[in-house]
């Protein structure tokens, strides 16, 4: 499998950021991604959110709420 070739789940979670953004207008928290995706583990959807952003899909500022950005679509 390609590196930046996401997995069915990080793709859910990917598509669940998306329709947050254009629904809301501003990025989910941590926490609304895993009720969205049904993970009740935070540290779970920052690791998935990690790879994310290792694979150059999103990205944010460290320590700030809310300034998750998506900086590539998902193919």
């Amino acid at each position: 499998m390609h590196k930046d070739k996401l997995t069915k789940r990080q793709l859910e979670i990917f598509a669940a950021i998306n329709t947050y953004v254009d629904e809301h207008g501003y990025a989910p928290s941590v926490r609304d991604i895993g009720k969205m995706v049904n993970l009740a583990s935070s540290s779970t959807v920052q690791g998935y959110l990690e790879r994310l952003k290792l694979k150059g899909y999103i990205t944010w500022l460290p320590g700030q709420p809310r300034t998750l950005r998506i900086i590539k679509t998902a193919s």
